[in-house]
């Protein structure tokens, strides 16, 4: 008999970032509550080398689901959509202001106050992304499948209108006609900060986006953008004629999903423009970048700053290999090391550890059915990044905590794609629906179930993923 306590989590995302992501999600639930779906109650976020995986409270996610209803409502959907564009335009009048500051030249009480003013700016722009994530969206979704079939829900969540990544992929493909520049590919960067995040240093951005204009330069197939998303909405139409009582639906879905890009760019583009202050820090204090990227929070660097207290190498090591943040009834505890391991175990009972099988079951995202080689991705590790970008082979299989839009070049190498967390309107729901591979979504531990080199087949249809050789 098992005799394992039931968790009252459920698991919602997972990703390679610094420990401060977790304060500054815990900081967004106490600062900006009043944000419709982030006023959440209890999560836990746990850090493994600084993989972290983040769970929100059963009750949360109903929450979440119910509050969806909202959105059948024409009134608060277009006053939240105007509340979250303008939110985003907001966050990049920031960077813009952010990036021409000389961080040399201030004192130690200017420099963290441009910290504070950086991470609360984070804060306010993730509670919005929450909007977008798997639960909020699924009445919207109900409701459009009620007249739409599979394929044609799949067609119509797709926007015809250029988001992020086509600009992106629009300005690359003209960098890739040039010659070959440092400063170019640095400007590149500045305008789309979100490809380099967890990135300590200039000298890491070129070096990830060389290793990528070379690859492109030699392998990239030119795309028409704009000519397809021009043939994306004649086919919209067709089908939005057949139910146009669901275009005001279709439309807010597409915004929502073009919104989410935009606003990922906003908190995935923060550690490009945190470079150079971190950088200043770590002059005055000898302070490591990686250690106060990778370790430190807020009020750890407060001390760096003003007392010149550093972590201690030992706190940095428990640190490392498990570090914990819970918000929980009001309150926010921050542990580490056994102490870590002990309120992880104690608060995720049955969910602590993952459970080895052949077969698991995510969202199907977008349908189809293949065998492949998995190929393991810790979104936003750098180094396994780059190996992947060497020898990742066309038709194999991309498994990952998310699709970051950084790894656009593996992504369309792949015959499908498998993730940890997302719904229907994640970046990797949506970029599959453009590629035309099967996908599937939200599956929690695929990239802990699967091993690098395994046979595994997708079964985008029915949302299975199961491998093939033990």
């Amino acid at each position: 008999m098992n005799s394992e306590k039931k968790s009252r989590y459920l698991f919602l995302w997972g990703d390679y970032q610094p420990h401060l992501t977790i304060e500054l999600n815990i900081n967004s639930f106490m600062k900006f509550s009043n944000i419709p779906w982030n006023n959440v109650k209890n999560i836990i976020q746990l850090s493994r080398k600084n993989v972290i995986s983040c769970f929100h409270s059963k009750e949360d996610f109903q929450k979440d689901e119910e509050l969806g209803k909202k959105f059948l409502d024409n009134d608060f959907s277009r006053k939240f959509i105007s509340d979250l564009e303008n939110a985003y335009r907001k966050h990049w009048e920031f960077f813009n202001s952010f990036k021409k500051i000389d961080f040399s030249s201030l004192s130690k009480e200017e420099i963290f106050e441009s910290l504070i003013n950086i991470t609360d700016n984070w804060s306010l722009i993730i509670a919005y992304f929450r909007a977008s994530q798997e639960k909020p969206v699924q009445y919207l979704i109900k409701e459009i499948k009620k007249y739409l079939s599979e394929k044609e829900t799949a067609i119509i969540m797709i926007s015809s209108d250029l988001d992020l990544l086509n600009r992106e992929q629009i300005d690359w493909q003209e960098l890739l006609k040039q010659e070959y520049s440092k400063e170019k590919l640095l400007k590149h960067a500045g305008k789309y900060p979100w490809l380099v995040m967890c990135h300590f240093t200039y000298d890491d951005v070129i070096d990830t986006l060389t290793q990528r204009y070379n690859n492109d330069k030699k392998h990239l197939k030119f795309k028409d953008i704009v000519k397809e998303k021009q043939e994306l909405k004649e086919k919209q139409e067709k089908i939005i004629n057949k139910a146009p009582q669901l275009r005001f639906f279709i439309n807010l879905l597409q915004r929502l999903a073009l919104s989410r890009m935009e606003i990922k760019s906003c908190w995935a583009g923060m550690d490009f423009y945190l470079i150079p202050l971190i950088d200043e820090i770590s002059k005055r204090t000898g302070e490591s970048i990686k250690d106060i990227y990778k370790f430190y929070l807020i009020n750890d660097i407060k001390n760096l700053l003003f007392e010149d207290t550093k972590l201690s190498e030992e706190e940095k090591k428990k640190r490392k290999e498990c570090f914990v943040g819970l918000w929980k009834n009001g309150k926010v505890i921050y542990r580490s090391g056994k102490e870590a391991e002990e309120l992880t175990r104690e608060e995720l009972e049955d969910l602590y550890e993952i459970k080895k099988v052949d077969e698991i079951k995510g969202t199907a995202a977008n349908p189809g059915k293949i065998r492949g080689i998995a190929r393991i991705l810790e979104a936003n590790n750098l180094e396994r990044t780059r190996k992947l970008r060497e020898d990742f082979q066309k038709g194999q299989i991309l498994i990952t905590q998310m699709t970051q839009p950084s790894i656009m070049d593996i992504a369309m190498n792949a015959s499908a794609l498998v993730t940890d967390e997302g719904g229907m309107l994640s970046h990797a729901a949506i970029i599959s629906r453009e590629l035309k591979i099967p996908c599937v979504v939200g599956t929690y531990n695929a990239t802990k179930i699967f091993n690098d080199g395994d046979l595994i087949e997708v079964d985008a249809n029915k949302g299975i993923v199961r491998k093939i050789n033990k």
